[in-house]
């Protein structure tokens, strides 16, 4: 899987969770919708092991992209634009 083809599949993860930036969305949600979307095993390990709490669409970017740098991916995965 290519860096960009990576960052595409959660990206549109990300857009299909959230209709405004300001909405919140809990764990589980995020959880399932990136379950349904049905995400690369090396993709879906940061989804797995996303903290509980609710998560503005900054907030679940900011906190999937340190989960990336924290496990050195940044490089094969790429990071998730902020918008």
């Amino acid at each position: 899987m290519t860096q960009q083809t990576a960052i595409a599949e959660v990206t549109r993860v990300i857009d299909g969770l959230y209709a405004t930036p300001s909405e919140r969305v809990t764990r589980n949600d995020i959880h399932a919708h990136a379950v349904a979307a049905d995400l690369a095993p090396d993709l879906m390990v940061h989804f797995d092991h996303l903290p509980e709490g609710d998560y503005e669409r900054d907030e679940l970017i900011e906190t999937l992209n340190q989960m990336i740098r924290d496990r050195g991916e940044e490089k094969t995965l790429g990071l998730i634009p902020e918008f």
